[in-house]
């Protein structure tokens, strides 16, 4: 039964219909009057008839498409020619007087109208404004369904009664044809019962690219928005069979009228009904098609100046959360290729000469495919198409495989399941850095590395401001013992004052015995710790020295030691051993040399010495984690052996230019936005071959 009256109401709608239904009406009404099927010869009979159609034609066939002065001239001049010719058989000349004179306004206010109009000048200039109150005026009175009813109900009224039948009859389907709704009805014969195909929402108006569609939306069609999916068909597509199944990505007022931007997801062959080409209808929105499409996790389409290891693309999402460092997806043939958010940027784009849109434009690196047996992303050497759609990345489907130590997993991509691993013993070998501003996450990421390596490396601390190794469990004590400590303070503030003298003045030889007798107490203290089995982690604290200089020596004299320590047990033992060295506030203990201070000779011996084991350490089983604020402050010769470094948020231009030779232009854009416990990781130990933006976070932070 709902088919039958859907069917019903279908036909009622259709234009031809309703014309013949008030053709046969006339005709039956003209019968029952006067028992004849076709109109008599008389000049009344012919234009009242005349007028009636001509209303019902114009309303059906001519107004839905033409509205303008030219259609009011196409009105007038045939009503002025046969009003002259017929003149002789109106019975009041004054009605011809009046209808005459308002024919010929209307005709000279058309061509004013038309001449006046002036596309190259403003809308607010008077040539224009009067253009446009004429184009009104003569369009409201001189449409068909006007003219022609006046026409109509003048020879009604005057060859018949007002309160005769017939005259209620005529003046009852005269009301029934003005009631008829122009844009509510159509051309079509054949009746399709889906529902999505009743609904039509607009027509394709051009083809942008492969995947987007420009549509024109019908007036009344306001109920289409933003990620509504859609059906359609277009005359230039690869198989006419093939329904394409799309999203409206941007909604915009465009000439007035209101025009849609429909990306195309996917194509489906099997389908009921007819679709007619280039025309686009809408799909009520359901559960199992939004997770099909992916309309949730839907983030924009791929824009011009896009390359093969960064993408920039047309923001457009559902629910507004993406954020720097998020995972997206997209598809290039059959590879599934990730790229990690770095920056989103406000744009313009202009419509016409006098529209503008805004939108949102942002970059993406790529990270490339995710390789479970790697534990890590394969770079993809091509670029994706434009307008290729991009989604969140879904990364519950991905593998994750086991590992185990040294591989430590250092955290996860923002709002994924994939982590960041690295292999400690290369991270400390080659050196680590850890950079970023206070309050970042450094010493929480260095205390968690601290932990993992003391299962086999011995780990020296140097934190001359006692803060970062009060936050160790339990706090490590001291590698050289206070009573030698106190022995090698005094032997070096003797040499210091010994070669404050003239050199004539200097016991050279009782200098270098003291020089190599500090050397072997220092030797000793480091040499038991290296034994201990019990304990792998020290803190190297400064004892009660009377200058600057004696604090420096006191330092340097411990590096040498422990560098020739390290490269007598390497030669001798033949065995790994693995020593980390971490510089906690690297500034304060490695300078760079504008930053050194007044004792710049002895600061620069002290570097110089740490130098050393940077350039030569990995061979011999030493390595630094290097902990600092600002790369401007500390050794680049340091800095620069570096391989593997973590970069925390970060604000001085210094830094960035620096860091953007580790991690590209791009990352370091997003250095200063970083959250807290959120950094780039970049280098030889870590698995993945580009850098990326780590959550650093373990489940308690």
């Amino acid at each position: 039964m709902k088919v039958f009256f859907e069917r019903v109401l279908f036909y009622m709608k259709n234009r031809f219909v309703i014309f013949t239904v008030f053709f046969l009406g006339f005709a039956i009404v003209q019968y029952c009057f006067s028992r004849r099927l076709f109109l008599s010869a008389e000049v009344k009979d012919l234009w009242f008839y005349s007028g009636i159609c001509m209303v019902l034609f114009s309303i059906l066939f001519i107004e839905p498409y033409y509205t303008s002065p030219k259609n009011v001239i196409t009105n007038v001049i045939p009503l002025l020619l046969v009003f002259i010719s017929i003149k002789s058989e109106f019975l009041n000349y004054a009605f011809w007087w009046t209808a005459v004179i308002v024919l010929l306004f209307l005709l000279v206010l058309s061509i004013t109208a038309i001449v006046l109009e002036n596309i190259s000048k403003s809308p607010e200039h008077w040539h224009n404004r009067i253009s446009a109150l004429l184009k009104n005026t003569v369009v409201l009175v001189g449409q068909g369904k006007v003219l022609y009813s006046a026409m109509f109900l003048y020879f009604l009224l005057s060859y018949s009664s007002i309160q005769s039948f017939y005259s209620q009859v005529m003046f009852i389907l005269w009301f029934f044809i003005l009631c008829i709704n122009p844009k509510g009805i159509h051309n079509e014969f054949i009746f399709v019962t889906s529902k999505e195909q009743l609904d039509a929402v607009g027509e394709i108006f051009s083809v942008q690219s492969k995947k987007i569609f420009l549509v024109r939306l019908f007036e009344d069609k306001r109920n289409l928005k933003l990620f509504d999916i859609v059906n359609f068909r277009y005359s230039m597509q690869d198989s006419l069979d093939a329904i394409c199944i799309g999203v409206v990505v941007e909604i915009c007022l465009l000439n007035q009228e209101r025009w849609a931007k429909i990306l195309q997801l996917s194509k489906t062959e099997s389908f009921e009904g007819k679709f007619e080409k280039n025309t686009v209808y809408h799909v009520p929105l359901n559960s199992v098609i939004s997770k099909e499409l992916r309309i949730d996790d839907f983030v924009g389409i791929v824009i011009r100046g896009s390359a093969i290891g960064k993408i920039r693309f047309k923001y457009s999402k559902k629910k507004d959360d993406l954020q720097e460092g998020d995972l997206i997806e997209l598809r290039v043939g059959e590879k599934r290729l990730f790229y990690q958010v770095v920056m989103g940027i406000t744009c313009e784009e202009k419509l016409e000469e006098k529209n503008e849109t805004g939108f949102i434009e942002g970059e993406a690196i790529q990270l490339g495919e995710w390789q479970s047996e790697k534990l890590s992303f394969q770079k993809f050497g091509w670029v994706p198409e434009i307008n290729t759609p991009i989604f969140m990345a879904d990364t519950l489907s991905l593998v994750v495989p086991q590992f185990a130590y040294p591989e430590y997993k250092l955290g996860v991509i923002p709002n994924t399941i994939l982590p960041s691993v690295i292999d400690l013993h290369d991270a400390i070998m080659h050196h680590m850095a850890l950079l970023g501003i206070t309050g970042s996450g450094k010493s929480f990421l260095a205390r968690r590395i601290i932990q993992e390596i003391q299962k086999d490396t011995k780990i020296i601390c140097v934190d001359f401001n006692k803060e970062f190794v009060s936050t160790l469990n339990p706090t490590p004590n001291n590698i050289i013992d206070e009573t030698q400590a106190a022995k090698i303070a005094g032997k070096i503030d003797w040499i210091n004052n010994e070669l404050e003298k003239f050199g004539n003045q200097q016991d050279k030889p009782s200098i270098a015995r003291a020089q190599a007798e500090t050397k072997e107490l220092l030797k000793a203290e480091i040499k038991k710790f290296i034994n201990d089995q019990q304990c792998n982690l020290k803190v190297f604290e400064l004892p009660d020295l009377n200058n600057t200089t004696g604090i420096l020596d006191y330092t340097k004299y411990f590096f040498k030691s422990l560098f020739e320590i390290a490269k007598d047990n390497q030669i001798a033992n033949k065995k790994s051993l693995r020593i980390c060295v971490v510089l906690e506030e690297a500034h304060t203990i490695v300078p760079e040399w504008n930053f050194a201070g007044t004792s710049d000779k002895t600061s620069q011996g002290l570097v110089n010495s740490i130098g050393q084991i940077a350039l030569q350490g990995r061979k011999y089983g030493v390595g630094f984690l290097v902990i600092a604020q600002r790369t401007a402050n500390v050794s680049k010769t340091v800095l620069t052996q570096c391989n593997t470094v973590i970069c925390f948020r970060a604000f001085d231009e210094t830094s960035f230019g620096f860091l953007g030779n580790y991690v590209g232009k791009e990352m370091v854009q997003t250095l200063p936005n970083l959250k807290q416990y959120h950094a780039i990781v970049t280098g030889k130990s870590v698995r993945s071959s580009m850098p990326m933006i780590v959550d650093l976070r373990t489940k308690d932070e």
